[in-house]
């Protein structure tokens, strides 16, 4: 894999996507590493009648939501040892078990500090299979160099 530098990237460029289908059972591993057993995210009896959301599933953390977007920015950047410094993030709808969730992120700007503080800003967003935008995310990535 080629390094990513500060000078190699330009608006616009797009970052490698990710896709992950996600399961109940994501929803309760996530919860464990977490510490979060909202019984929206783990007890589909519960929810099938409560319906939190309007709708009578689980659904996944929003912080699940919001990693699997950073993953993007952070596999494309920390081989060539840049870092996230900022994020952003909003949650438009929930993720339901049994979807595929495709993230990807796009360069938006670029900022000449110095070395080792040159940064871009990225933006980053999360839809379903059917293409629905389920959350957003501006992220700051800083460059070594």
């Amino acid at each position: 894999m080629e390094k990513v530098t500060f000078d190699s990237v330009q608006v616009g460029d797009e970052l490698p996507a990710i896709s992950r289908s996600v399961t109940q059972e994501t929803f309760w591993k996530y919860a464990v590493a977490s510490l979060d057993y909202n019984p929206v995210h783990c007890d589909p009896d519960w929810v099938a009648t409560a319906q939190p959301f309007g709708i009578p599933y689980t659904v996944g953390h929003g912080m699940m939501t919001m990693s699997l977007m950073l993953s993007v920015a952070s596999n494309w950047a920390y081989p060539s040892g840049g870092k996230i410094t900022k994020m952003d993030s909003k949650f438009l709808w929930p993720v339901v078990a049994g979807w595929t969730v495709r993230c990807s992120g796009v360069i938006m700007e670029k900022h000449l500090i110095s070395p080792g503080r040159d940064y871009v800003v990225v933006e980053l967003k999360a839809e379903n299979q059917d293409g629905k935008l389920l959350a957003v995310c501006r992220t700051e990535v800083v460059f070594p160099d």
